[in-house]
């Protein structure tokens, strides 16, 4: 694990509250009174599943190791492709330079 500062850790905490604070208020509309305490927020998800929290998944967006995944996947069949249509256009090379010098197989 990285050191971190406290100044860092502290910065990245109170993001983290922020944003949590703001979906509570502006997306799941609480009232102030009915807010929890600040420090909860911290703690882990709000659990917000509306269309603008994930909107993501509700569009199916794939993440971007996923699509790394699949670029890497398709790269891969391309480059097998090439091999295949290499191999098969040599060997179609070589039976046709045996049938021209009269080395039938």
């Amino acid at each position: 694990m990285k050191n971190r500062s406290r100044a860092y850790i502290r910065h990245q905490r109170e993001r983290m509250i922020q944003k949590n604070w703001a979906i509570l208020q502006n997306i799941m509309l609480r009232e102030n009174e009915y807010m929890p305490v600040r420090g909860t927020l911290s703690k882990g998800k709000v659990h917000c599943s509306c269309r603008m929290c994930r909107y993501e998944q509700y569009h199916s967006i794939p993440k971007t190791k996923h699509k790394a995944r699949l670029k890497a996947m398709e790269q891969e069949i391309d480059e097998y492709v090439y091999f295949l249509l290499a191999c098969c256009s040599l060997h179609d090379l070589a039976l046709t330079k045996s049938i021209s010098l009269g080395n039938k197989k």
